[in-house]
């Protein structure tokens, strides 16, 4: 398997068949030898019933892993992401914010050799004033206090090559794991390169992303410059 790629879906029961079945469309149209994990989040809706019905239909291209309650979009990803068999591994939202043929460029990117990790950068958001302002905050605070390069640090499909997936050791479970992946690629030196997407309007479902989450950012930015998990970390990866 060469890419596997991870959806997790909370609650998304208007938007499951269109993402998937435009992702698959366009792989299938590439030609691309590939797997989706799509993820249940703990969804309470009728998300959990068509994601089987979609596995149903295509069980060589599609695996549906369950999370009995709903941990945070983090825990999410990282359960998905223990099933990925691809050389290359990543993961994006099941918002249907992300067109699947620019899914497909941040992938190209990373095959070409060019990078360790490709992500998307958005460049153009439909997604509201308050969410523009929510990133802009986010990401300036994120600079400096992390040094990390980037000015869309929750900008997703992120995609990198399998073994970086066991020196990184995720455990973030909520909106944080995107920050704790570039912290950690930093850290390591890698090569990160930014592909820009247009970042669409949700056309159906609302976003769980809240006022609340900013400090929810705030807290975890914190913990994670002051706390003892990162030291951790960078004592087990310099061990690997």
């Amino acid at each position: 398997m060469f890419l596997s790629l991870v959806i997790p879906f909370y609650n998304e029961e208007k938007n499951i068949e269109k993402v998937v079945g435009g992702l698959v469309n366009n792989l299938e149209k590439a030609s691309m030898d590939y797997e989706l994990i799509l993820v249940d989040n703990g969804s309470v809706d009728g998300s959990p019933q068509i994601l089987v019905e979609l596995a149903r239909k295509k069980p060589d291209r599609i695996k549906v892993v369950h999370v009995s309650a709903n941990q945070g979009y983090g825990w999410g990803i990282i359960n998905g992401l223990k099933n990925a068999n691809g050389e290359y591994v990543g993961y994006m939202g099941g918002d249907g914010q992300i067109k699947p043929e620019d899914a497909i460029r941040v992938f190209r990117q990373i095959e070409r050799g060019s990078c360790d990790l490709a992500k998307a950068k958005r460049v153009s958001r439909e997604d509201g004033l308050c969410r523009k302002i929510y990133s802009f905050v986010f990401n300036h605070l994120f600079w400096v206090i992390f040094r990390v390069a980037s000015l869309d640090i929750n900008g997703t499909p992120k995609i990198f090559h399998k073994h970086c997936l066991e020196i990184f050791h995720l455990t973030t479970r909520d909106w944080f794991i995107d920050a704790e992946i570039m912290i950690k690629a930093n850290y390591l030196g890698l090569k990160v390169r930014e592909v820009p997407v247009e970042f669409l309007r949700r056309e159906e479902g609302s976003s769980h992303v809240r006022f609340t989450t900013i400090f929810e950012f705030a807290r975890n930015m914190i913990n994670y410059r002051l706390g003892s998990g990162m030291r951790e970390w960078k004592q087990r990866a310099l061990r690997s």
